[in-house]
């Protein structure tokens, strides 16, 4: 027992010889450790010029979803006089009536296709700066798409009861 406590002496003499003598760090909280961390800090969104790229290539498709209404509108008429003038089922009227709705559904693929396009460019916008005047065209354009789709649709269900 003894032994032990001359030896831990020993150690503690030679550890006290390490340490430095000169003056010691204050524990006091430094200026940053002060600071008010709560708030957010304000980040502004960096500035994104208009695209012209993509301004000319949503006013093309929109003009293509346009082109596909006066389509569907030159079908519609043909589609209603076959409606109208369709007999019981599997007869021959009613098989004319069926493709003239078929042609009237395939008359829309133009407005659709453009639809479909419009919200694909805005999902992969959604992955790179845009400007806001970008943006707002794109989603004008995508609107008006899905309203001349959801005018033929409910043109093709009227006609098809």
């Amino acid at each position: 027992m003894k032994r032990r406590i001359v030896t831990l002496g020993a150690a503690a003499a030679l550890l006290a010889g390490c340490v430095s003598q000169g003056p010691f760090p204050s524990l006091a909280p430094r200026p940053a450790e002060m600071a008010d961390w709560t708030e957010e800090p304000v980040r502004t969104a960096p500035t994104v010029a208009d695209d012209e790229a993509l301004g000319t290539r949503i006013a093309a498709l929109l003009a293509g979803a346009r082109e596909g209404r006066r389509e569907f509108e030159a079908d519609l008429a043909a589609a209603e006089q076959a409606a109208a003038r369709a007999g019981g089922e599997g007869s021959d009227s009613w098989i004319e009536a069926q493709q003239a709705l078929s042609r009237l559904e395939a008359s829309r693929g133009r407005t659709m296709q453009a639809a479909e396009e419009l919200h694909r460019i805005r999902l992969a916008r959604a992955e790179v700066p845009t400007s806001p005047a970008d943006l707002e065209a794109l989603d004008a354009a995508i609107e008006a798409a899905a309203a001349i789709a959801a005018g033929q649709q409910e043109r093709i269900d009227r006609l098809s009861r």
